[in-house]
């Protein structure tokens, strides 16, 4: 009964103006140009393992995250599945579908139960002809998404195994200022982390030995107790420091 009070009272939230303005996408718009998106978006719940969209396949429409998880990935010629990346409430996918002569780049599975907004993309693209500030932050999500992978990769490069888990468990925390007594609940399963930080399974497996050893942190299924804060970060030496690394 609670959880079904809750999921509506997000649904209102996700459809509130407050929520779509907090977005990069309709940052600093008319509320009336807002209101246009508003009206046209339908929000539906996804359970976990449903397919949202299929590279290649032809975009009618884009989509919000309210809550939940939604993994992006890429089907090589091979048939290996690279993650591209992992998305949560307030992020926003398939709109670059537009640039890419209305096919979608990336294939989008639910990876925890969601609630999604699908938004017409022709709207989309009939308003970035009109609408110079919509314009301009189409242009600053798409740098700002680089940005992260770019981030990425440099993590990838200059930090172990262990310390990208420890920035990963870093970016769950609610606030870095807390000292000790963290707890906290993993998003996903831990074959989806390992993908999403770049590594196999036993490779994972170590790396969170390590990270546990040199630490102190405890997991227990889906639950991490991080005992010191400043282990922690002291570990990780300095990833902390670049805030889109928490966000992977």
């Amino acid at each position: 009964m609670k959880a079904t009070k809750d999921r509506k009272v997000e649904s209102r939230q996700c459809t509130s103006l407050g929520f779509f303005k907090d977005l990069t996408l309709f940052a600093d718009m008319a509320e009336a140009d807002v209101a246009r998106f508003i009206n046209a978006a339908q929000i539906k719940s996804y359970k976990k393992g449903t397919s949202l969209y299929q590279e290649g396949e032809q975009a009618d429409f884009f989509y919000i995250i309210c809550n939940g998880w939604l993994k992006l990935f890429h089907t090589t010629e091979e048939g290996e599945e690279v993650s591209l990346a992992m998305l949560t409430k307030n992020s926003v996918t398939g709109e670059n579908a537009i640039f890419e002569k209305g096919c979608f780049t990336s294939s989008a599975v639910v990876v925890e139960d969601a609630q999604i907004l699908s938004v017409p993309l022709t709207l989309l693209k009939d308003q970035l002809r009109a609408n110079n500030q919509l314009a301009f932050n189409m242009l600053t999500s798409m740098v700002q998404y680089q940005r992260r992978h770019e981030l990425q990769l440099e993590q990838y490069l200059l930090y172990s195994a262990p310390q990208r888990i420890g920035c990963f468990l870093l970016g769950l925390c609610p606030k870095l200022e807390q000292i000790d007594g963290v707890i906290l609940n993993l998003p996903y399963d831990k074959t989806l982390i390992a993908s999403t930080l770049g590594m196999k399974g036993a490779t994972f497996s170590r790396a969170l030995n390590i990270l546990r050893e040199e630490t102190g942190i405890h997991i227990t299924g889906t639950r991490v107790t991080i005992d010191s804060m400043e282990r922690l970060l002291k570990f990780v030496n300095g990833c902390y420091s670049h805030p889109h690394l928490l966000d992977i």
